[in-house]
Order: C-alpha cells, then sequence, then structure tokens
C-alpha cells in the first residue's frame, strides 16, 4: 500500500515523502480501515519538525491518527463493528497510529460508526478536535444538561474551538467565543451566544464572568474579568508562566491541562448529536494524500478555520 513517511526531522518540503510499504495485518481486538480521510491537527506539523517523542506523544516515521474509513477486515475478536462499517476514529492516541496511508488497522475500542449525515471529510477530521472538546468539558464538569452555565472557548474558529462552541450549546451553556471579527459571523451559526474580538482589551475585559473557560491557543488566559469563585480553566496548550497563580487568586479551580485520548464510546455520543443537527465539522481545504507537504504548510500558517484534510483517494 501507500503511505507517507517522514524521512527525518524538518520542514515538510524536506521531509514528508510518499512510499511502499506491506499491508497491515489487524490483531484480534482491531479491524483493519481503509482509510478516505484523516485530519490534521497542529501536534502532525509539532512532532514531524521534532522527529522524536513530544511529551506522551509517540514519535513514528509514518504519521497519522485520525481516521475515516470502511472497515475491510475484523479481527477475531472483533463483534462490534463488521466488514462494510463506515466508521472514525482517533487510532492509539497517543501512540502511534501510521492513519496517513490507504490501510489502517485499528483498535475497535477506537472507533465509532460515523456519522451518516456528514460528507467523509468532516468524519476525517473531527476525531481528536471532538474528543479534545469532549475531554476538556468532562474535566470542567460540564456534561449531561449544563443549561445556565457559561461557558468561554478562547480560539473559538479553530480546529477544537468550534466543536468546542457547539458540544457546549448542545449541552444547554451560554457560549461566549473568541477570534477574529470576519469569524464572528460563522460562531454566531454555530451557536455562539456571544462573540469576542480576540485583539479588543476593552471587549475582552467586559466579558462577564464564566463558568468554564476552555482555551484552544497557545498561552491563552482568560480576561481577569472572566474569572470569578469556582471557575473552572481548562487549557490543551499549557498555562504560561505565572498564569496558574494569578487564576487561582482570582478564585479559579480545576486549573488543569489536558491531554486528548482515543475514545470510541464518546465519539458514539459525537456521531448522534451530527445525525441529530447539532454538530458539525467546518472543512478549511482539502488536500490529497499526494500533496501532504501543501496540506500541513497550510496548517502552519496559523490562519485555518476549522480543519484540514487529507482524503485518501
Amino acid at each position: 500500500m501507500r503511505a507517507v513517511r517522514y524521512s527525518a526531522a524538518g520542514a515538510a518540503a524536506e521531509v514528508i515523502e510518499l512510499v511502499e510499504i506491506a499491508d497491515p495485518v489487524p490483531a484480534d481486538d482491531e479491524v483493519l480501515v481503509r482509510v478516505a480521510a484523516v485530519g490534521l491537527n497542529p501536534i502532525d506539523v509539532k512532532i514531524r519538525a521534532a522527529g522524536s517523542d513530544v511529551g506522551p506523544i509517540e514519535y513514528s516515521p509514518l504519521p497519522g491518527w485520525d481516521v475515516a474509513g470502511e472497515v475491510v477486515a475484523t479481527g477475531a475478536a472483533v463483534t462490534s463493528l463488521e466488514v462494510g462499517d463506515a466508521v472514525f476514529g482517533l487510532a492509539r492516541f497517543p501512540r502511534a497510529a501510521h492513519t496517513l496511508a490507504e490501510l489502517v488497522a485499528v483498535p475497535a475500542a477506537d472507533l465509532a460508526k460515523a456519522p451518516t449525515s456528514w460528507k467523509v471529510e468532516q468524519q476525517g477530521a473531527a476525531p481528536l478536535a471532538v474528543l479534545t472538546a469532549w475531554h476538556a468539558f468532562e474535566a470542567a464538569g460540564l456534561v449531561g444538561d449544563a443549561a445556565g452555565e457559561r461557558v468561554l472557548v478562547l480560539g473559538g474558529a479553530g480546529g477544537v474551538g468550534h466543536l468546542a462552541v457547539q458540544v457546549a450549546k448542545a449541552r444547554g451553556a451560554h457560549v461566549v467565543a473568541t477570534a477574529s471579527p470576519a469569524k464572528h459571523a460563522l460562531l454566531a451559526e454555530l451557536g455562539a451566544d456571544e462573540t469576542v474580538d480576540y485583539r479588543d482589551q476593552a471587549a475582552l475585559a467586559a466579558i462577564e464572568p464564566v463558568d468554564v473557560v476552555l482555551s484552544t491557543i497557545g498561552d491563552g488566559v482568560p480576561p481577569r474579568g472572566a474569572v470569578k469563585e469556582g471557575t473552572a480553566v481548562i487549557t490543551i496548550t499549557g498555562f504560561p508562566d505565572g498564569a496558574v497563580e494569578a487564576l487561582r487568586a482570582a478564585g479559579a479551580t480545576g486549573l488543569e491541562r489536558i491531554m486528548v485520548a482515543a475514545d470510541g464510546a464518546a465519539l458514539e455520543e459525537a456521531a448522534a448529536l451530527a445525525d441529530a443537527g447539532r454538530l458539525t465539522v467546518v472543512i478549511d481545504s482539502v488536500f490529497g494524500l499526494a500533496d501532504l507537504v501543501a496540506a500541513q504548510e497550510r496548517l502552519e500558517t496559523g490562519r485555518v478555520t476549522g480543519k484540514v484534510v487529507v482524503t485518501v483517494p
């Protein structure tokens, strides 16, 4: 089969190559998926440039974690999926998974049946991003019916942010999201009750206190006025120096940097939201497998709205 490989650490144009390797064979608890689409995420760029493990995330010269496609074979112990099922998932994360290929073996527990209301590009784009939002809100205690809760999403138009806005809204929360003004209309369509220009210090200072903050941006710290006694602050990138102490002084609790993990059961719930018309994936751009260099370079611009996706013919 064809697969993407990194020849070394370095710039996308210098190290990404398309190679022929042996087809994978699924273990007893795995299924073999014919890959149709793979979402790209910032970690893909970071680990390619590093050429080694990034924190707890395992490096491999054969990249990729998000996946959507069709089951073409099942292991002897698999009962939840059948040949012909359309599936999506975050394969093995944070272990290496090798989804940027024509075929991939994935633990059945990491997969869910794909939402029928989504295009395959959306199915492939969603897993890491939607699970990050899902696990972040679980860490903050925003589960079930969250009516009356106020949620602030920093970076609301990004890959994780635009899904976080929708998940919080689906749970009944009042959602405030930051983004550039050009993206405010999109965020309103996705359910944001308030949109704030992240460069407007006066507007940021005017945000009323919230119950949960999810920061999806580097060194993202909520405005002091948005934090009250008991506000849970969750980040996916880490807190800058001194931020934890300042947030605690303002009364914030539950300060946590989360790490997403493969979770087929949560994706089943997300798929149900999607098919109920309450969750969608915004696609920034789509590239073919042979155009992975351009796809990663697009992600590296930092100007992406929604997700960058690679399709596999």
